[in-house]
């Protein structure tokens, strides 16, 4: 398969520099010409075989429509402001080609190339996999080909990226093809032809288990536990020992079992078993892993001086510990202020009385206070233009709502925001993630979805908690494409927030 550098291909794409190819599929990163500031983005161009045995007797007119099918498919999923969208998906020259959004940032595959995840980092990024996956499974597609290489972090924002579904329906009519997946981390159903959802479950727990250990590994053991694996395991399994609370390697576990029937069967399973409230998995700094000082010992009581002699000894060796301890843990103290100063170095404090509440803000935003009885508005925070043809300016709306006398959960409400969301949108609405989060430390609730504004594609994300018989909601509005350029300053914001 020839290069394509240099070409425009759709009148629209000129094609800049070739990422990656092979004799069936080659990545390429181009510059968007209809597009006001020539926006960068990445197309994938597929050349399927058509007189090889792979296709056999298919023609190239039912690959045609079998790809359209598929595209439209995978347009639908891309609205989710995690995975990358896709632009525009044509044909040309009997190639087949994807438009997506080019995300700048740094895939898990490279960043464990300097070093591991630690358990705190693993747990992050199952978890949003794992939301993103719930809302792809119940759009019926299954990814497979999860992978260090298809995550990616783009300035702390996690992207589920690579779908193999589109390029086994033009190569392959829908098949898996084993020789282009990457087999430590494919379970044994999809290397007989058969996925299901179950199977990028497995997948993902290969890949954290990988990024946790350094090594391919099928099973893991907690060190702080004796408990045998609850799973079949053949003798032929390599099983790592790892430092980590043992409920995490259970979720781990049961996510690679090669066994379907012990396997988690949908992501919402297992982001069940990871729910922080309902289960929390405790996770302790390096230095109290371990430590033998923390574990109580018993003693005989025939021996009662002995026994308070050596108490006393151990008393004061722990005293001893402490106060040596205590330098180390105020420099800790003094550099996570300075870090989480550093984060906050461009904004400005914005307080109000009257809500009893203070958060902050970029100083280059500018912000209206509203007092709207009706919509219970109190600030907007608007971020600058950015050039003259900007459509629309990325806000964050602060509302905040008395309850009746009668009282309201975090779950009852919840339910109301979603009734209200699809009363005032319509059909146009299409939620994407419903997540449980903090505001200032409270309990609170995340639901991101998409609407239209006078024909702008906007996506939206509210976070809202109760405090006081008062509903504090943060809705912060993007364009579609800039989303996840803002969502980190958003997400800043809605932290920062606190209230009396």
């Amino acid at each position: 398969m020839k290069s394509i550098v240099g070409k425009i291909l759709c009148d629209r794409y000129r094609v800049l520099e070739e990422l990656n190819r092979d004799d069936f599929r080659g990545v390429y990163l181009a510059e968007d010409l209809g597009q006001i500031g020539k926006q960068k983005c990445q197309i994938e161009r597929f050349h399927p075989q058509y007189d090889s045995e792979i296709l056999g007797s298919q023609s190239w007119q039912k690959v045609y429509l079998a790809f359209i099918e598929a595209g439209n498919n995978f347009k639908h999923i891309t609205q989710h402001p995690q995975i990358p969208q896709l632009l525009a998906h044509f044909e040309c020259d009997r190639d087949f080609y994807l438009v997506n959004e080019f995300i700048v940032g740094r895939s898990l595959d490279d960043k464990l190339s300097h070093s591991l995840l630690t358990e705190t980092e693993a747990i992050a990024w199952l978890q949003e996999m794992l939301e993103v996956l719930a809302f792809v499974h119940q759009a019926g597609v299954i990814h497979l080909n999860i992978q260090p290489t298809s995550l990616i972090d783009s300035e702390g924002i996690k992207f589920l990226t690579d779908f193999a579904g589109v390029r086994n329906t033009i190569l392959f009519n829908g098949k898996c093809f084993n020789n282009l997946v990457n087999q430590d981390f494919t379970s044994p159903e999809q290397l007989l032809g058969k996925p299901d959802f179950s199977t990028d479950i497995y997948a993902l727990g290969k890949t954290l288990i990988y990024a946790l250990t350094g090594q391919i590994f099928d099973f893991v053991h907690a060190k702080a536990t004796e408990k045998s694996l609850d799973l079949i395991v053949s003798k032929d399994s390599k099983i790592a020992t790892v430092d980590l609370q043992p409920r995490l390697v259970d979720i781990l576990n049961k996510m690679v079992s090669p066994q379907l029937s012990q396997r988690y069967q949908s992501a919402k399973e297992v982001l069940a078993s990871l729910d922080f409230e309902d289960h929390n998995v405790v996770v302790f700094p390096p230095a109290f892993l371990n430590n033998s000082s923390a574990i109580p010992t018993t003693y005989p009581l025939f021996n009662k001086s002995k026994n308070r002699n050596r108490n006393n000894s151990k008393l004061f060796k722990r005293w001893i510990g402490l106060l040596l301890a205590i330098p180390f843990i105020i420099a800790l103290f003094i550099l996570f202020l300075g870090i989480n100063n550093r984060g906050y170095r461009d904004f400005a404090s914005y307080v109000n009385e009257d809500y009893q509440f203070q958060l902050k803000y970029p100083q280059n935003w500018s912000y209206q206070e509203l007092s709207d009885p009706i919509t219970g508005g109190v600030v907007v925070f608007t971020s600058p233009l950015e050039t003259d043809a900007d459509l629309f300016l990325e806000n964050v709306y602060i509302t905040v709502e008395d309850l009746s006398s009668k009282s309201t959960t975090l779950e009852e409400y919840t339910k109301i925001i979603f009734a209200r969301i699809q009363q005032e949108k319509g059909n146009e609405i299409e939620v994407y993630q419903d997540r449980k989060t903090k505001i200032a430390k409270f309990p609170a609730r995340r639901i991101i979805y998409s609407r239209q504004e006078e024909g702008i594609l906007l996506r939206q994300m509210e976070t809202f908690t109760i405090r006081n018989n008062q509903v504090y909601i943060a809705i912060y509005t993007a364009e579609r494409a800039k989303f996840s350029k803002f969502l980190d300053t958003a997400e800043k914001i809605v932290n920062s927030w606190e209230i009396q």
